[in-house]
């Protein structure tokens, strides 16, 4: 399966600001744009990354991608 960079990049991005609205800002991209990034991401892979609620958590194949990603 092929990733593309902006997907990584965003995943990496609400990882890191722990957060949607804030790896927006970072990526100077609209909260929605990031929210349907990952949405196709885990549609594509068929499994959620994102634990979503008060604190975003990472599911076992989100720590997963993480890694594959920081590589």
């Amino acid at each position: 399966m092929r990733f593309e960079n902006n997907e990584l990049r965003t995943f990496q991005a609400v990882v890191e600001a722990n957060g949607f609205n804030r790896a927006a800002e970072r990526l100077h991209i609209t909260q929605s744009a990031v929210s349907q990034t990952i949405a196709n991401l885990e549609a594509k892979l068929d499994v959620s990354l994102i634990t979503r609620g008060k604190q975003l958590s990472l599911t076992e194949a989100g720590r997963r991608l993480l890694e594959y990603a920081n590589e």
